[in-house]
């Protein structure tokens, strides 16, 4: 995460006051921390909490120390920390309001540029699953409402998830708009496929941020549910992104990719970025390295 957050208050997992129990669960793969909880994992032949996390606050100065921190715990702790620090900057910081803020503005450019009913119902429709991400990081922001944000939550959950789910799958659609790039300006070519890539680059924080509002209101396996499939509907998503940069990259070698040759060699670096990203596989994985099918090649 690029963004710097000055004097930055993070809680990290305090390695010694895990209990033994723990500990060794943590050592043969049966338990799993959701939210500051650890669980018996599924398949460990129990059931319920284990303990609820220890923390210790540290002050860090930016996003990627924080990460470095969690990243320099034990083997056992590194993930499980790696992934609780990643949420509080997602809704302690201003990290994410900073990326929804730079979509809106792409999405307030594109309005003025590009006068299409088409790219206007996309855009509506990330719009609408950006406004309840931030629903959702408001009702996280503070732990001891835990009990009252539950009727709330579920419904936001619900309909989260169809407009997450239904955002991923404009993403074909909006790159199609994109391979008619004949009609298009280098500027309006650019901004299409900056509108796609932004919606790609914000989809794990969402989802993450779904994730977490799950474990927050007691429902370890929902959360789980939530990381699984989003993870595997955004691979699907992030293939159709890498199939039409494959095919724009041809057609740039057959040179009939016209004047916009230099505006496909700047997408193309920002999504190799994208596509290899740890932060995005970090987002969308199972605490303790249980992985979700999301892939970086």
């Amino acid at each position: 995460m690029k963004d710097a957050v000055d004097l930055m208050r993070v809680w990290v997992i305090d390695e010694l006051k895990l209990s033994k129990t723990l500990l060794d669960a943590l050592s043969q793969g049966k338990a799993v921390i959701h939210d500051g909880v650890a669980y018996w994992a599924e398949g460990s032949g129990k059931t319920g909490i284990i303990q609820h996390i220890p923390f210790k606050e540290t002050m860090i100065k930016s996003a990627e120390e924080a990460i470095k921190a969690a990243q320099m715990t034990t083997v056992m702790a590194a993930a499980a920390s790696t992934c609780i620090i990643l949420g509080a900057l997602i809704i302690q910081t201003k990290y994410l309001a900073a990326k929804l803020d730079k979509i809106q503005v792409t999405v307030d450019e594109i309005a003025k540029e590009i006068h299409s009913q088409n790219i206007i119902y996309y855009m509506d429709k990330i719009t609408d699953y950006i406004g309840g991400v931030e629903v959702a990081r408001t009702l996280l922001r503070d732990r001891s409402l835990a009990h009252e944000i539950r009727e709330v939550a579920f419904p936001l959950l619900a309909t989260s998830a169809a407009k997450r789910n239904h955002a991923l799958s404009f993403v074909d659609n909006v790159l199609n708009l994109a391979r008619n790039s004949d009609d298009l300006t280098n500027k309006h070519y650019e901004l299409i496929i900056n509108f796609a890539h932004m919606m790609l680059e914000i989809m794990p924080l969402g989802m993450h941020t779904e994730y977490l509002l799950a474990s927050r209101i007691g429902r370890p396996q929902l959360a789980e549910q939530i990381l699984l499939d989003g993870a595997e509907r955004y691979q699907n998503a992030m293939s159709v992104y890498k199939s039409f940069l494959n095919e724009q990259h041809r057609r740039l070698i057959r040179g009939s990719i016209g004047n916009k040759a230099e505006v496909f060699h700047r997408i193309e670096k920002k999504a190799e970025n994208l596509i290899n990203s740890d932060e995005n596989r970090l987002l969308l994985s199972l605490p303790l390295g249980r992985v979700a099918k999301l892939e970086a090649s």
